[in-house]
């Protein structure tokens, strides 16, 4: 700035590369850089000293598929060392460097994962982090020694906790919710002892969820093995006045993509909620290539979309079978964006499990899709081979029996509205019949209220012709 001259930073002769982050060091002087390869498959950390722009090597990752990026990068006030997030083991955890890149000391480590560095107390010696390490379905706050120990647990309520400290970390607020409680906010010291209630919002009889108690249905949380000894968690809502004898219709609910994870003990989507208060069974799985499970339960999908996900739904269907309350012969899926692709491919793919399907903002073609987003997971579509073929939907079009509605915001900048259109197309060629609601100007949330009530009522309709469920007017 004193010379107002400007200075590249070298990156290479090869310029097919992503630049995911870029964060100074404690020292005013030094830059760093993240360098992913096209193929995702490495990332290096380098540093750049003003002004004679060397670069040092300070660590670098590589992965046989791909690595997950992560904001877990951390440089220390002493201008010695930082601290860095791995999936190096199989986990996300965190490892202690030298400011130089010489790895000090794995300070997390167990088949869990963290989700992120909160704070770092360095006269104390301690790091603030969340993650899973009493159960996948839930976040908690944990710290860990600088100088290498025990991990201790801070928060004590089962569910969920956003937290954020205050810059000198003295204290921290939680935003804490569980599926039956909706969010409260709270000042805590570092210890996790609560100061005082920021936003209690207890659901008293002035609480806008109080008149609604009454046909409010506790969903139920639990997991089985798969036949190749895979253990899947699922959410289970019943419905209100449920008789054991009865046959009742289910909707799977599912996303079922990488970098998501729906069956957790959190406040929010409450399709399942409303649906089961209509009368179903409704049923979500988190199934392999979704996320805070470790590579090994995600890696599944590399190379393989709408293959392993699809054959975990049909092990949840097999499950669900195996109670006598499931009439196996009304069981609907719904799913938007991978969920929308999940329900096509579920249809098309496994017609005796899944009797009708509800599709939202679908990806159809993956080739249509954000290249880093999709490249990560099917490669270079330049390449050659059939994986972006034998992912997309078209190939498997034929297998579709039950009735199928696709919706689609005619102005989603996310997944094109072309995804839709182009399956509209060959379902049109083979004469194959199927429901469509178009939103004219809806982007891929379909915000709005009216725009919400209207699809909602739309989902529950369909299934109820369909299912032959009759109500009053």
């Amino acid at each position: 700035l004193v010379d107002k001259k400007l200075k590249w930073v070298d990156l290479g002769e090869n310029k097919d590369f992503y630049l995911p982050r870029v964060e100074w060091t404690k020292d005013p002087d030094v830059l760093t850089y993240q360098w992913e390869s096209r193929d995702q498959k490495k990332l290096v950390m380098r540093a750049v000293t003003w002004p004679s722009m060397a670069q040092e090597e300070l660590l670098s990752e590589k992965s046989d598929t791909w690595l997950n990026l992560h904001d877990d990068l951390k440089f220390l006030k002493d201008k010695k060392r930082f601290l860095w997030a791995s999936e190096r083991d199989g986990f996300k955890h965190l490892y202690l460097y030298s400011i130089d890149g010489t790895p000090i000391r794995q300070l997390t480590r167990g088949e869990w994962v963290v989700d992120e560095v909160e704070h770092i107390d360095e006269e104390e010696g301690v790091v603030y982090f969340t993650g899973r390490k009493d159960t996948p379905l839930e976040s908690h706050l944990y710290s860990v020694p600088l100088a290498g120990g025990d991990v201790k647990k801070l928060t004590s309520r089962a569910g969920f906790h956003d937290i954020t400290f205050s810059k000198k970390g003295n204290n921290y607020v939680d935003l804490f919710s569980t599926v039956n409680s909706p969010p409260q906010v709270s000042l805590h010291n570092p210890t996790g002892e609560r100061i005082t209630w920021l936003l209690e919002n207890k659901v008293d009889e002035n609480h806008p969820l109080y008149p609604y108690l009454t046909d409010w249905i506790e969903p139920e949380f639990g997991s089985f093995l798969t036949s190749d000894e895979a253990r899947l968690y699922y959410r289970l809502y019943k419905p209100k006045d449920f008789d054991p004898e009865t046959k009742y219709p289910v909707i799977v609910y599912l996303y079922g993509g990488p970098g998501a994870q729906r069956v957790t003990n959190s406040w929010g989507r409450h399709f399942s909620q409303y649906m089961a208060q209509q009368g179903y069974v409704v049923f979500t799985l988190d199934n392999r290539g979704s996320y805070n499970r470790g590579k090994a339960f995600e890696e599944p999908i590399y190379h393989a979309m709408g293959t392993v996900e699809v054959a975990d739904q049909v092990e949840g269907v097999k499950f669900l079978r195996t109670f006598p309350w499931v009439d196996p012969d009304r069981v609907g899926v719904h799913g938007s964006s991978y969920g929308g692709y999940m329900t096509i491919m579920t249809m098309f793919k496994e017609p005796e499990y899944f009797k009708a399907g509800v599709a939202g903002a679908p990806v159809t073609d993956w080739t249509l899709y954000d290249t880093h987003y999709t490249e990560r997971y099917l490669g270079d579509p330049a390449e050659p081979g059939e994986v972006y073929k034998k992912s997309s939907v078209f190939d498997y079009a034929e297998g579709l029996k039950g009735p199928l509605l696709i919706y689609h915001g005619m102005a989603d900048d996310n997944v094109l509205f072309k995804n839709s259109t182009k399956l509209y197309k060959l379902l049109q060629d083979n004469n194959t019949p199927f429901y469509v609601m178009d939103y004219p100007g809806k982007k891929h949330r379909f915000s709005g209220k009216t725009t919400s009530m209207h699809r909602l009522n739309m989902i529950r309709n369909f299934f109820d012709l369909h299912f032959g469920i009759k109500r009053k007017a």
